[in-house]
């Protein structure tokens, strides 16, 4: 058979796909099969993972996969890793594989990898950041996973995703939003950049009352910085601070706390007296930072 002939579900599921590789059978054990390689695996042993960074799958786009994968077959296998004998947790594909249920198949082609459930959960983590399709909550939320759960710093989850360190850093910041807020972004009622403008406004409530706004009026970008500007300017000036001089090295040592922490950090330092101001809006940005400090 051609190397590139499409597998169809009609015809069975060992024939070839994408680079030729043949399928092997499901009757083989987990102890048998061969990192790399792909096989039939059936659904009922095939566990989504629950770490992977999207939570939101749109039941129209994954019958839209259904039928494109009915038409045209199954052109890419999901990538699995062994949990046990019998299971097996989704490295990347969970959309495939919910189309596959939707078409009532008992199989599905699957590759395997070998690896600890902690790098399953990384690939799988990476593997879905690196997308363009996750919305702006998934990605911040996977990228805080990274960083919380994991261990990256933000510099490393750059390089893994294949995005600048600045736009990990802004992603991350989102979710020190309110819920509601979040939850107009994750349906994208509002644009990441509406939500921008409303973290640059400390007053939970104003940026509540700007978010009502927002809606309502339908505000573009422009529209939506003026309304920020006039609901900032309404509010008491605050107290100046103290202009502060630090040497070379105590910057860094600023600029990396607040690169772990992924907070806006100032570091006062004297002689004889220091001090570290964290800034954080809201009791769920406390929660994330007392967090990613270690502190249960």
């Amino acid at each position: 058979m051609a190397a590139n002939k499409k597998l169809r579900l009609g015809r069975g599921l060992d024939g070839l796909i994408n680079n030729g590789t043949s399928a092997h059978h499901a009757e083989r054990t987990i102890q048998d099969k061969q990192e790399g390689e792909v096989y039939e695996l059936l659904l009922e042993c095939i566990i989504p993972n629950e770490k992977q960074a999207r939570k939101n799958f749109d039941p129209t786009s994954i019958r839209e996969l259904a039928n494109s994968i009915q038409r045209e077959g199954l052109l890419q296998p999901i990538v699995v890793c062994p949990l046990d004998d019998k299971r097996f947790s989704i490295v990347a594909g969970e959309r495939r594989f919910r189309a596959m249920q939707l078409l009532g198949t008992e199989k599905t082609l699957a590759r395997i990898i070998y690896a600890n459930e902690r790098d399953c959960a990384i690939i799988s983590l990476i593997e879905n950041l690196q997308r363009e399709s996750l919305n702006p909550v998934e990605e911040a939320t996977g990228f805080v996973q990274l960083a919380n759960e994991y261990g990256f710093t933000q510099e490393q989850i750059a390089q893994r995703v294949g995005k600048a360190r600045a736009t990990i850093a802004n992603s991350m910041r989102l979710l020190n939003l309110e819920t509601e807020i979040l939850s107009h972004l994750a349906l994208g009622k509002i644009t990441v950049g509406h939500a921008k403008i409303l973290l640059s406004i400390d007053d939970s409530s104003l940026r509540i009352q700007l978010l009502e706004k927002i809606l309502s009026g339908d505000l573009n970008i422009r529209q939506t910085e003026r309304q920020a500007n006039i609901l900032k300017s309404s509010k008491p000036a605050a107290m100046p601070v103290t202009p502060r001089e630090l040497s070379e090295s105590l910057m860094k040592i600023e600029k990396q706390i607040a690169q772990q922490l992924a907070a806006n950090v100032s570091l006062y330092h004297s002689s004889t007296y220091g001090k570290i101001i964290i800034e954080y809006k809201g009791e769920q940005e406390l929660l994330r930072i007392v967090q990613s400090m270690g502190i249960e």
